[in-house]
């Protein structure tokens, strides 16, 4: 694994209690780099990435941000290192969505100081590239799934984070909006941040990932390039389903389910 790793996950289990979700993880995420994290419902993708960034502390291995134990870092220290978008937001909150926007900036001003003009157009550049102006000023509560889900986003690029870790974002996305988010994650890849995401979209991990953990039912996991992790068996595997495999003159490689395995007589 690279020292120069923003995360990373060195034999690492992660679950609940004294029960296991995922077992003996290892992967890392470093500066210009878009990891997509993959796996079937229920497997624990959300778990350890939360674990490796503090949310959830380690059943055993350890969990690595900025290459220092993450259990050694102050909450402050993490959110100056890591932003973290999660897959449900509070719907009731009555802020406006700018003001949701702006809490991004809180790890580097502090939650009382006064903003500046670095703030300020922080705060503008993260809606912009959200495409969120439009509804900037509307109660948070009253947004539609999509644009929620954009404004938490965009509150996690104010913060301005090296490394943006986010679960699910896809979620309550059209599919143009979708392809936009990955679009945007892979241009911030290019630009030097460390990006980790999990998703069910194999596709688009297939198109835009540098580096796929592909985490499996019973816990286990592998790491490594696309082209490497998602094969046909390992597909199957993890999702107990069939799929068809081709390669699109356009597009590229691509995979689509036929059937779960059990409805075929597997």
């Amino acid at each position: 694994m690279s020292v120069a790793a923003m995360l990373e996950a060195r034999g690492l289990s992660a679950g609940y209690g004294d029960r296991a979700v995922v077992s003996g993880a290892g992967f890392s995420v470093g500066p210009g780099t878009l990891l997509v994290v993959l796996g079937p419902n229920g497997c624990g993708k959300t778990t350890v990435l939360k674990t490796c960034i503090g949310l959830l502390p380690a059943l055993s291995g350890e969990a690595l941000l900025g290459g220092r134990p993450v259990a050694s870092l102050a909450p402050r220290a993490r959110a100056r290192l890591a932003a973290w978008v999660p897959q449900v937001a509070e719907s009731a909150w009555s802020y406006r969505a700018r003001d949701i926007v702006a809490q991004g900036r809180y790890s580097i001003r502090g939650a009382f100081r006064p903003f500046d003009a670095e703030d300020e157009a922080a705060i503008d550049g993260a809606l912009d590239e959200m495409d969120a102006r439009a509804f900037a000023d509307r109660r948070f509560s009253s947004l539609s799934g999509g644009e929620a889900r954009r404004v938490m986003i965009a509150r996690a690029l104010a913060q301005a984070a090296p490394l943006l870790v986010l679960d699910e974002p896809a979620a309550h996305l059209d599919p143009g909006r979708q392809m936009e988010l990955m679009e945007l994650l892979s241009s911030l890849a290019e630009a030097g941040k460390a990006v980790a995401v999990s998703a069910h979209d194999v596709n688009a991990a297939r198109r835009f990932a540098d580096l796929v953990l592909l985490v499996g039912k019973d816990g286990s996991s592998a790491f490594g390039p696309p082209d490497e992790i998602l094969t046909p068996k390992r597909l199957e595997d993890a999702y107990d389903t069939h799929f068809i495999h081709g390669d699109h003159e356009s597009y590229g490689k691509f995979v689509l389910p036929v059937a779960r395995k059990r409805n075929l007589g597997d």
